[in-house]
């Protein structure tokens, strides 16, 4: 998922809508039993700002599946996140340019990381699993002699 700046420069213009479809190499996802669906969507704009500079900014939508933390009921959820990165060339505390060209690999990663749920619910209501009779508190009353 390369910008390259030389091009978009070269077009006549300071800026470049992209889209891009992104399948990562590593697992972004630490929820035990949930997986993210694929392609992740990667949309957005990129603004050139100096000579080897640009800010670039975007939407990333991904869902995600597998269990509900609470009930074990298999579930899906779309996350829509957004960023906006200021690029430039050796830039030590933040996302560099290599060649005039601007890698969204670490930007979008970054982005998913930061905004991953801790948990994936099949609702924000979800009662959960009695942990005495096993029973889905969503679907039917308790079955044990504890009152819930």
């Amino acid at each position: 998922m390369f910008l390259d700046l030389r091009e978009i420069r070269r077009s006549g213009k300071d800026h470049q809508d992209f889209f891009f479809q992104y399948q990562p190499e590593s697992l972004l996802v630490d929820i035990p039993s949930v997986q993210i669906r694929y392609p992740i969507d990667i949309k957005g704009e990129i603004t050139l700002t100096g000579l080897h500079s640009a800010y670039v900014e975007g939407e990333i939508t991904f869902c995600i599946y597998g269990e509900c933390t609470r009930c074990l009921k298999q579930t899906e959820c779309t996350i829509t996140a957004q960023f906006a990165e200021q690029i430039e060339a050796n830039n030590e505390d933040g996302y560099s340019l290599v060649n005039d060209k601007v890698d969204l690999t670490k930007i979008v990663e970054d982005a998913i990381f930061i905004n991953m749920p801790v948990t994936l619910l099949c609702s924000e209501d979800c009662k959960g699993i009695c942990p005495d009779c096993g029973v889905n508190l969503n679907d039917e009353q308790c079955k044990c002699n504890k009152g819930r």
